[in-house]
């Protein structure tokens, strides 16, 4: 879809426009007595969707902007999507009215394995059956939330595959048995996904979300859509709505496509080719390691970035910024995940 918007472009002359961009908010608990790096209050959570509200926003399901994005049909300026990972019983407890209120529609990923094995602290069939009469998706968050590219040792690629791709359909036939045949969306657990995982995916008819930030666009991977964290300090509106209006670049490729980096490689890089430059300054682009700012190396229509401050073991990312010249006051936004493994090819929670 992406090189065929690409051809047509460059073949009408028309100046380029940006692409039509989604914002997804990732959160995970509701409440006031849960983790704050992970939570919202439902005062937040409410103030989050009045405030899609009082600025003309589009709420839209994850199957709609699927459908919209594989026909070529654009979605409003402004549109956002909502999800919630986990399926934690406070998402129910805290978050019911807010959700009746405004009866935008949203996602619950849920791990129909933990769902059975700690019942008191996740949403029941029931409670996510209430929640469907306003609104509510339920989609696959593996079955068990395990770091889902591990491989144990001496496992060979073919039992690997088999063992993830048993637990995936496993989780989507439950959650198909109890709520009715859902979309076969997956948000990876901790954001963590390799090529293999994505290969695996795809070919069993899945897209796939992660936990990199930046807007969902036509030229998002299928199998690696970014999302916007919404909880703790990411709450907070005077941020979020920066993020919430901001456009997506028309990717092309990316490099490296692994996120996994080895404990040896201190200060990786990463290039990125777009399919145009038109609608920004490259001499504005900004990318942020951290507390690090970085200046993009350009090659025609390809960034280059190299990090200088060491990695930490675990989960990263690189977010870059860049003002649009026709959509004053909003950003392009792109996120580069990694993850810097340990010397056992381990990294944490």
């Amino acid at each position: 879809m992406r090189f065929i918007m690409v051809l047509l472009a460059l073949l009408s002359g028309v100046a380029w426009a940006a692409p039509s961009s989604v914002a997804i908010l990732q959160y995970h608990h509701i409440g006031d007595d849960t983790p704050r790096v992970t939570s919202v209050t439902a005062e937040e959570l409410e103030a989050h969707f009045a405030w899609l509200k009082d600025n003309n926003f589009t709420v839209l399901s994850l199957a709609e902007i699927q459908r919209r994005f594989d026909s070529g049909e654009p979605v409003p300026e402004y549109t956002a999507a909502i999800t919630i990972d986990d399926g934690w019983r406070n998402v129910y407890r805290e978050g019911l009215e807010v959700f009746k209120k405004y009866e935008y529609p949203f996602t619950i990923f849920v791990n129909p394995k933990l769902m059975r094995e700690a019942s008191s602290q996740y949403m029941s069939w029931e409670q996510l059956r209430e929640l469907q009469k306003y609104g509510a998706h339920i989609a696959n968050h593996s079955n068990s939330h395990w770091h889902m590219t591990w491989r144990y040792e001496n496992e060979s690629e073919e039992v690997w595959r088999e063992r993830v791709l048993a637990d995936v359909l496993d989780a989507q036939e439950e959650i198909d048995k109890h709520l009715g045949e859902q979309p076969r969306h997956l948000a990876y657990p901790y954001g963590e996904y390799d090529v293999a995982l994505e290969t695996m995916l795809a070919e069993h008819g899945f897209i796939a979300f992660g936990q990199h930030s930046g807007p969902w666009t036509p030229y998002s991977p299928k199998t690696a859509i970014p999302r916007f964290p919404a909880s703790a300090q990411y709450a907070n509106l005077e941020t979020l709505a920066t993020k919430l209006k901001s456009l997506g670049l028309p990717l092309v490729a990316a490099e490296p496509k692994e996120m996994l980096v080895s404990s040896d490689n201190l200060t990786p890089s990463f290039r990125v080719e777009i399919a145009s430059t038109d609608d920004f300054n490259l001499n504005q682009m900004n990318c942020f390691a951290g507390s690090d700012v970085l200046q993009p190396r350009w090659d025609g229509n390809t960034f280059h970035v190299q990090l200088r401050k060491e990695l930490p073991i675990g989960r990263s990312r690189v977010n870059c910024t860049v003002p649009s010249v026709s959509e004053k006051g909003r950003f392009y936004w792109y996120s580069h995940p990694f993850i810097r493994a340990d010397q056992r090819g381990r990294w944490p929670d």
